[in-house]
């Protein structure tokens, strides 16, 4: 998937160890050889060529609860996460890498083969069938998160911490401290957030993959509704949740959706808790959710206002 991971096995003997980590390994390679855009050889490919011809069972089973569970999220979001947005991928240059500001008519033409309206799925057969060819699923919002709960599914009580570029995913244990990263400087640290011991953590910014052609900037984190990269309030959303495919499709919502879809979001995934950096004129302000209020530590930061982090109105 084009990222590192990190695996950490503890109170087991080196046997267990071992096989625990071969497992999640395995579970790895598995989905990056069945989900990848990139590769033309990959199912997610040939379903992707062959769906708008004519129905399409998906063989592996993974494939087909990763895409169960991308459509299921787009109309949990109300397709503010959409995993249809791969022409538009393709038209903006984040995939293959080719930077470009596109037209108009460009944006128009691609949108009508984007949103998860005309994907059906029938999870009986695994049978995925598109409305029109050109139609694309990409699962690049949602792979990792489907790998880590995979992986922590396999190796049963095994105590670990599954690191997959930077989405954590643990087993077991107890509190975790997990660090925050800092959206202008990924090396750096915006504070530290206690994660329940079988809890993933994701967080979506446009940091790690944006282009700036003409002064202006231009994320991947796409809005399927105008074709465009999102430009909301939000700068970074981190979200923590038992699901890791919650996590990893709520992050993304979140940085389309903007600040003030926030709460109704988070209702719609009871047990997800959100930290936000968002621009309010030309400051900062770091919300959160009210049960993270004694979870969350913010480091001494010039850049936010003096009230952060301020709790969420949840219910």
């Amino acid at each position: 998937m084009g990222t590192y991971a990190t695996v950490v096995v503890r109170g087991t003997g080196e046997a267990q160890g071992t096989r625990a980590a071969e497992t999640i390994r395995a579970v790895f390679d598995r989905v990056e050889a069945t989900m990848s855009n990139w590769s033309s050889a990959s199912e997610l490919s040939r379903l992707n060529r062959e769906a708008g011809r004519g129905p399409y069972r998906i063989d592996d089973p993974g494939l087909a609860s990763c895409v169960e569970a991308a459509l299921r999220g787009a109309t949990e979001t109300g397709g503010a996460f959409d995993p249809t947005v791969g022409p538009l991928m393709q038209l903006w240059g984040f995939r293959p890498k080719a930077p470009r500001v596109p037209s108009e008519a460009e944006i128009a033409e691609a949108l009508d083969r984007v949103g998860a309206s005309r994907v059906s799925y029938d999870a009986a057969t695994r049978t995925v069938r598109f409305t029109r060819e050109g139609i694309e699923i990409d699962l690049g919002g949602i792979a990792k998160g489907c790998a880590l709960d995979e992986a922590r599914r396999r190796i049963g009580d095994v105590e670990a911490d599954l690191d997959l570029g930077g989405q954590w995913a643990f087993r077991g244990g107890a509190l975790r401290p997990t660090r925050i990263a800092d959206p202008f400087a990924r090396d750096a640290t915006l504070g530290d957030v206690l994660a329940e011991p079988d809890d993933s953590i994701a967080t979506s910014s446009d940091s790690e993959n944006h282009f700036e052609i003409g002064g202006a900037s231009y994320g991947h984190v796409m809005d399927p509704r105008t074709g465009r990269p999102a430009r909301t309030d939000v700068v970074q959303a981190t979200v923590l949740d038992p699901s890791a495919v919650t996590a990893e499709v709520l992050g993304k919502a979140l940085m389309v959706s903007g600040s003030s879809r926030a709460a109704s979001l988070l209702r719609t995934f009871p047990r997800a808790r959100a930290i936000l950096i968002v621009r309010e004129g030309e400051a900062l302000v770091v919300l959160a959710s009210p049960s993270l209020r004694d979870r969350l530590t913010l480091s001494p930061d010039g850049r936010f206002a003096a009230d952060s982090p301020r709790m969420l109105a949840l219910p």
